[in-house]
């Protein structure tokens, strides 16, 4: 399977965008972790700040993407390089609320 970094294109730019939290979110996630860790002895978690919009975006349009990275098990992986299957794993279990 060809990839972004294998075709010798030039990569648009970052597709970061700076995401905008509310306090009591932010209250909510800390409170989260801090429960997790604390009283559930979890020692390891990985979270993507990515909302679900765009991945699926990203899904539909993987040339407007190239430099989309996720966590997928505890490593970083360009977004197109995940199989259709992957995709719609993280897609299903993306964007919880507080």
């Amino acid at each position: 399977m060809m990839t972004i970094r294998d075709t010798g294109l030039h990569c648009p730019k970052s597709t970061y965008k700076l995401p905008t939290y509310k306090e009591a979110g932010l209250l909510n996630f800390s409170n989260l972790v801090r429960t997790m860790l604390n009283d559930y002895g979890v020692y390891h978690v990985q979270f993507n700040t990515i909302d679900k919009k765009t991945l699926i975006d990203a899904k539909q349009h993987p040339e407007q993407y190239p430099t989309l990275m996720v966590r997928v098990a505890g490593y970083s992986v360009y977004w197109t390089d995940l199989a259709e299957r992957v995709q719609d794993d993280i897609i299903n279990r993306t964007e919880h609320q507080f």
